[in-house]
């Protein structure tokens, strides 16, 4: 009989004792980097002693949790009148409930785009208007795939209603419509797992009432589209079987579209691909041919696509500097606080960046000001031509100033794994509508100013309440736990491995420490993944 289905909570086994001590470095570990200051300037036993404290406590808490969640029956019964919870049974087949799922989300999303028709426009989403218009040459600088789709939406609602702000509202709508579909299809799935009551209302809740969720839908961006894409990418990998023709099209359909949608979309697969084809070896003892198949398929036509489809377009590439936010931070923050660095090597520096103006340009968490200036004054070309002797400069650097390539890693990235950060962070601030060229401004439908005064209040109470509440580190302490937990009991964490590159991804390359947007993904997958974490029965964990 499974643990999880025994009345009496069961002593965990040595494996699962010793499974437990990574997670719980890695919280301890998250604990101390992310308040950096405070151990900058405490003593080194000092912070041994915080470092441990923090790991017994990481792994107390993740033993009880484990212990009490794989044992939750008697877990229940050890607690006075707690109601006792009805066994999950599976649900028939009801396309009327997926419709009736996606029209709740619909609707709820329906008075944002309303309030703030026809779109919440953001910097990126000018650059790629601009594209379409034919006002800036294309560029993949962001996605080009994002920008023919946005071009092919636009323009549909240009000619339709003859005017740029109908042009703006049908791409808009089309992005609503398409989220409402993706997040219907997620809570018509969990009620036909057969999902609590309370989970699934839960994540109706989740889904159709939160801000963030309506916000991201009717704002004109790429990050919303691939954030679909990597959820359904996910489930696809544990809930669709690729021998079959119709999983096999749904396989590489998802994976095409994570690869084409983000700049480390094809990062994101490629990883998560590695690690299906060893579990699968692993677990089968061969090779899988049909998965393998499909995941050749995707790399070849995202090669084409890269190569002869957007040089025929006359798209340009991202320039040298948009990928190397790591090294160059890395090799300035060794600069300019203190590491040690040869004549030659701050000669090499300042054939990129003038060194004098360093120290008012370079920004420890936002990487953009700093590629800007290189871009305006610099001599990004000077790396683009000499790769390997900028690698050397790197690696030498880094061999001598470990300490201040760790204070630049944290610095740039620690938004992303430390539960406190000392800034807020940007949920949806920034994607109000921008000042733009093509005459575009906000037009409210149906509700008057002062509603939309009401609004604006409610939008940034919400945005106070969920940064004191929230922060993307705790995203990452939570798919942890999950990791920790499916790990525990002896489950594939499969389902996790696209987020885990995700996050690998922001940590090697993101240009801002602390953005919402780059990791909305793992954010709308949690009830999702919690489901496949904490609600699967034994039958079902099987086909994980």
């Amino acid at each position: 009989m499974e643990e999880h289905t025994k009345d009496k909570i069961v002593k965990p086994a040595r494996y699962q004792l010793l499974i437990l001590l990574p997670f719980a470095f890695f919280y301890a570990a998250a604990a101390i980097l992310g308040d950096l200051e405070k151990a900058r300037y405490a003593g080194m036993l000092h912070n041994i002693l915080r470092f441990l404290l923090w790991l017994a406590g990481s792994y107390a808490a993740l033993l009880v949790l484990c212990m009490l969640i794989s044992s939750g029956n008697a877990a229940a019964r050890a607690i006075p009148s707690w109601p006792h919870l009805p066994a999950r049974r599976k649900r028939p087949a009801r396309r009327i409930v997926y419709v009736l799922f996606t029209a709740v989300c619909l609707l709820c999303y329906l008075p944002y785009f309303l309030m703030y028709y026809p779109t919440w426009f953001n910097n990126d989403a000018v650059w790629q208007l601009e594209q379409v218009l034919g006002m800036a040459p294309p560029s993949n600088h962001h996605p080009y795939f994002h920008t023919m789709i946005l071009k092919v939406l636009f323009m549909t609602g240009y000619k339709l209603s003859g005017s740029y702000t109908g042009g703006a509202a049908f791409y808009t709508f089309v992005q609503m419509f398409v989220m409402a579909m993706v997040f219907g299809f997620l809570l018509y799935w969990l009620y036909r797992e057969g999902a609590r009551v309370w989970w699934l209302a839960a994540a109706v809740v989740f889904y159709a009432l939160l801000p963030i969720n309506a916000l991201r839908t009717i704002c004109m961006s790429k990050d919303t589209f691939f954030s679909a894409a990597l959820i359904l990418y996910a489930w696809s990998l544990v809930k669709i079987d690729p021998k079959k023709r119709s999983g096999a099209a749904v396989w590489f359909a998802a994976g095409l579209l994570v690869c084409l949608l983000r700049s480390n979309g094809f990062f994101i697969f490629a990883g998560t691909s590695v690690i299906f084809t060893a579990a699968a070896v692993h677990r089968e003892k061969k090779l899988p041919r049909r998965a393998l198949l499909c995941i050749a398929a995707v790399a070849c036509c995202y090669l084409v696509y890269h190569g002869p489809v957007l040089k025929a377009l006359h798209v340009e590439p991202p320039d040298t500097i948009e990928g190397l936010t790591m090294p160059v931070q890395h090799v300035l923050c060794a600069y300019l606080k203190g590491g040690e660095l040869t004549e030659e090597e701050i000669a090499m520096i300042d054939r990129v960046v003038p060194v004098e103006k360093l120290e008012d340009y370079y920004h420890p968490r936002l990487f953009d000001v700093t590629k800007n200036l290189i871009r305006e004054e610099g001599d990004q070309q000077v790396i683009a031509d000499h790769k390997a002797a900028y690698f050397k400069l790197w690696l030498r650097v880094g061999l001598r100033n470990p300490l201040q390539y760790l204070v630049a890693q944290v610095r740039q990235t620690a938004g992303y794994w430390a539960y406190s950060v000392p800034d807020y962070e940007y949920a949806y601030g920034d994607q109000f509508m921008v000042d733009n060229p093509f005459g575009i401004t906000t037009q409210r439908k149906v509700f008057s100013y002062a509603d939309e005064l009401a609004m604006h209040d409610f939008l940034m109470n919400f945005l106070d309440l969920y940064n004191k509440v929230w922060s993307l580190g705790l995203n990452t302490w939570l798919m942890v736990f999950g990791i920790a937990y499916t790990v525990y009991r002896r489950r594939s964490i499969l389902i996790y491995v696209p987020f885990i590159m995700l996050l690998v991804s922001l940590l090697l390359a993101t240009p801002v420490y602390n953005e919402f947007r780059y990791a909305y993904g793992l954010f709308a997958a949690f009830p999702m993944l919690f489901e496949f974490t904490f609600g699967m029965d034994a039958e079902d964990e099987k086909m994980v």
